[in-house]
């Protein structure tokens, strides 16, 4: 099935009608609002009757209900169970959101896992890699919050925690994301970010942790951040400066001038963030072989995707 999703259907007749004639306080009567356990299963029997109907082993897209804007790409594999994890891949600057979920549809298959690929146009969120806003206000991260609730009640997958992987400037939005949103965040994985947001509090967001006036997207809780498991991927041959990646002064002399050289420096600061509060070091580095800066070639080559479902989800099932 490819398109948008339908709108939730209004309660059975049964629930209405007895909802219709139920009992309130000091007799019989028209009830005003619906009891919350009418809508728990209102709820429920939605989310059942759009799961019914969504197809399995085939990339969807969808339009989100809350704002018809907004589409994203998904995946429900054949394999997926009610409560199944739920992955989100965030495309980098070439918006290649069909490619993630293309590349990585087998191993979703593998592990059960629902995903999810966001789709963030350029007209509209041109700096979404650092989670600003459109012209209207509305905040890129709080959309994809939105889609995974949505694509849960579509597929009966879970989006109590959430398993964020993004390439270059996917990768840029999900530490981000993780930094701001720590608490629906399962495990993250980043792959060949251009820049980082450093533990730094004597930086302006997004360099750092300090509020800035242009970019006043909240506080940020640092030692919640340091608590999650995260994966840094670059290609070994991602050592170069090219088109795409970010150059400034400012950045080559807080991060480095590559990549590489970035991911390394970044790593090494979350994890001395996390070692100056007795915590465990919450991030590895690893590079991907033979892979220089493509989505593509780091799959195919540098065995991306097996190492992010590895880190989130451990040994594949057999």
């Amino acid at each position: 099935m490819s398109g948008s999703i339908l709108h939730p259907e209004h309660l059975s007749a049964a629930i209405a009608g007895f909802i219709g004639t139920g009992l309130v306080a000091g007799g019989m009567g028209v009830l005003a609002d619906v009891p919350a356990f009418a809508a728990t299963l209102q709820r429920t029997g939605e989310a059942r009757e759009r799961a019914h109907g969504a197809a399995r082993g085939e990339i969807l897209t969808m339009r989100l209900d809350e704002d018809r804007r907004f589409r994203y790409l998904a995946y429900i594999p054949e394999s997926a169970t009610a409560g199944a994890r739920m992955l989100v891949t965030v495309h980098g600057i070439s918006r290649n959101a069909r490619e993630h979920l293309r590349m990585m549809a087998p191993l979703a298959e593998r592990f059960g896992v629902v995903m999810l690929a966001p789709c963030y146009g350029r007209q509209r969120f041109p700096s979404y890699q650092r989670l600003l806003p459109d012209d209207k206000g509305m905040r890129p991260d709080v959309l994809l919050r939105a889609a995974a609730r949505e694509l849960a009640q579509l597929s009966g997958a879970s989006d109590r925690l959430l398993y964020l992987f993004g390439y270059s400037g996917g990768a840029q939005f999900v530490h981000r994301f993780a930094m701001h949103w720590p608490a629906r965040v399962a495990r993250y994985a980043l792959g060949a970010a251009g820049w980082y947001t450093f533990p730094d509090a004597g930086q302006r967001y997004p360099y750092g942790l300090a509020r800035s006036q242009r970019h006043d997207l909240g506080e940020i809780d640092l030692e919640a951040f340091l608590k999650l498991p995260g994966l840094v991927l670059v290609g070994e041959r991602d050592v170069h400066k090219d088109s795409a990646l970010r150059d400034s002064r400012r950045l080559e002399r807080q991060q480095g001038g590559s990549r590489m050289e970035r991911a390394g420096n970044w790593v090494a600061a979350v994890n001395s963030a996390a070692h100056l509060r007795s915590m465990p070091a919450p991030v590895r580095f690893d590079t991907l072989a033979r892979s220089p800066h493509s989505f593509s070639r780091s799959m195919r080559r540098g065995d991306m995707g097996e190492k992010v479902f590895r880190h989130f989800f451990g040994a594949a099932p057999r």
